[in-house]
């Protein structure tokens, strides 16, 4: 079962990113691209009962309402998803700490913040209206990459590993996408947005698959 889902949840999204390459948004885009969200959600769903799947689940929930909303243009909807993606990071942050008793905060765990402080300071004078927004956003998913890189340090299992290898996917993600929308637009930027995020919610969906219930 975990196989099929995987292999039908690459296949979606590569589809789905063929399909939009150009950011000509066909039909078939607006079906393939929440399929493949609730597919990887299908692979958190097959990991034993536990908070901590409860909780990634509720996460990929909100990541996929995000994923509707950024289909469309307008402002409305960019607002709408990064509200969707800011609940979704808060989730996975409670997720990545819960049941810590120790948790470990590595000293490496410190370059989230200062990347997010550099790439703030190239973005924020850009983003216009939506400065406070960007703001809030960018320091919430720094503090989901720190939460990650604190439940590896503790855990060091193969599924906190998994889990912060997908944070960091996330924050490269929404660099491209924060880069594409009040920097510049560039060349690929669709594919490598989706690309990243879709490995990124894969990885923190399959850490699931390592915890006891």
């Amino acid at each position: 079962m975990l196989t099929m889902l995987g292999g039908a949840a690459a296949a979606s999204a590569f589809a789905a990113i063929v399909a939009d390459w150009n950011e000509s948004r066909p039909k078939v885009f607006y079906l393939l691209k929440p399929l493949t969200t609730i597919l990887i959600a299908a692979i958190a769903a097959q990991a034993p009962a536990s908070a901590y799947h409860d909780w990634l689940l509720a996460g990929l929930v909100l990541s996929l309402l995000g994923d509707i909303f950024l289909m469309f243009d307008r402002t409305a909807f960019f607002i709408g998803g990064l509200a969707s993606f800011l609940l979704a990071h808060l989730v996975f942050m409670w997720a990545f700490v819960h049941g810590l008793s120790a948790p470990v905060l590595p000293p490496w765990a410190w370059g989230f913040v200062a990347y997010g402080v550099v790439f703030a300071a190239i973005l924020l004078p850009r983003a216009g209206a939506l400065k406070l927004p960007v703001l809030v956003y960018g320091a919430v998913l720094t503090a989901m990459a720190v939460t990650a890189a604190m439940r590896a340090a503790t855990l060091g299992d193969t599924g906190a590993r998994l889990a912060l290898a997908g944070a960091v996917l996330f924050v490269l993600s929404d660099s491209a996408l924060g880069a594409r929308k009040f920097i510049a637009p560039y060349p690929g930027a669709q594919g490598l947005i989706l690309s990243t995020y879709w490995a990124a919610i894969g990885l923190i969906a399959a850490s699931a698959l390592y915890v006891a219930a």
